[in-house]
């Protein structure tokens, strides 16, 4: 009988857990053993961080597209709108109804625009806030959103620069974007009662920061129809209207 070994007996060598694999488990082993207390606590601690890390990207990243595929199902809803159904939602359990479209003409920015900024609907687009008129009517209007997503652009809108709302009725107005300013969310400055017709647009700043601050970048705009010296140095006096919700 031939002393070379058989197949069953090569086989057998170069199975997982195999003496072959030893060195390799013995190695890791090792380096984890000649860890002190406060290495091992300092590894661990960077093994959270880097997760960490990583859940805020995926976030970061659902949120976006979360954004951007509601605002799809928000432009279609609005769009029936137009087309008369009063009662068209952009899903079913939709809590939350479509009132207007905004559009930044020079950087081609489009957001649909819901009713009442609370929390909810926030997170699928720019809101207006309850206690402010209708676009358009007399007073100051107040459109929020969130500075990473639907209002990221909102940084990029200077003075001079035409923003036009088509309303759920359909009437179509065009706003001219006047000075930008960063107040606190219960110094804002804005008065819903001002004379004229106004349009303020309100964002978290900055717009880098990961948490939510007190701070608010501000946008204001008056009706191009209107005629006659601004109306927005009423909007001056401090606390007239708290931006807190977004």
């Amino acid at each position: 009988m031939s002393d070379k070994p058989g197949n069953d007996a090569i086989l057998e060598h170069d199975k997982p857990g195999s003496d072959k694999q030893e060195p390799i488990k013995e190695g890791r082993a090792g380096f984890l053993a000649r860890l002190n207390a406060l290495e091992t606590v300092v590894l661990a601690g960077i093994l959270l961080i880097a997760l960490a890390g990583v859940m805020l990207v995926g976030k970061g990243f659902y949120m976006k597209a979360k954004a951007e595929f509601s605002q799809v199902l928000l432009k279609r809803s609005f769009e029936a709108q137009l087309q008369g159904e009063t009662n068209a939602k952009p899903w079913p359990w939709a809590d939350f109804s479509t009132e207007a479209e905004i559009t930044a003409l020079r950087i081609g920015k489009t957001a649909v625009v819901l009713a009442g900024a609370s929390g909810e609907a926030l997170a699928f687009g720019p809101a207006r806030l309850s206690n402010t008129p209708v676009p358009g009517e007399l007073g100051t209007s107040v459109i929020a959103a969130h500075r990473d997503t639907h209002f990221r652009w909102l940084k990029d809108v200077k003075q001079g620069d035409l923003l036009v709302i088509t309303r759920k009725d359909g009437t179509n107005l065009t706003f001219r974007a006047g000075t930008s300013r960063i107040a606190r969310w219960d110094e804002s400055g804005i008065n819903a009662n001002a004379p004229g017709r106004n349009l303020v647009l309100a964002t978290c700043w900055p717009f880098d920061a990961i948490e939510q601050g007190p701070l608010r970048y501000i946008v204001n705009a008056e009706l191009v129809e209107d005629a006659g010296p601004s109306t927005l140095a009423a909007q001056g006096e401090p606390g007239k209207l708290p931006v807190k919700s977004f």
